[in-house]
């Protein structure tokens, strides 16, 4: 289970996860048309990992091709019904 657990990595893998992290939430919120700059999230990061960070939001961009976006129903349906809690 320790080859899970992020705290037990050393200090620059834990680095590459939290870039990786955030350049997933990049993708994700530009996916369902949330305000998110990438340059402004891009200078957040340590800098000897921002290229690494581009490459993070390339590849999550193209995954994000074959996901529902922000209009499918399924997240209107979702929407809708959190409006009635």
């Amino acid at each position: 289970m320790s080859n899970y657990n992020i705290a037990s990595k050393g200090l620059e893998e834990q680095n590459k996860v939290n870039v990786d992290l955030a350049a997933s939430g990049v993708a994700y919120k530009e996916r369902l048309n949330q305000p998110v700059i990438a340059e402004q999230v891009a200078r957040e990061q340590p800098e000897h990992l921002r290229e690494y960070f581009i490459e993070r939001v390339r590849y999550y961009r193209e995954q994000s091709i074959h996901l529902p976006r922000a209009s499918d129903p399924r997240y209107l349906e979702m929407a809708s019904q959190n409006e009635k809690k």
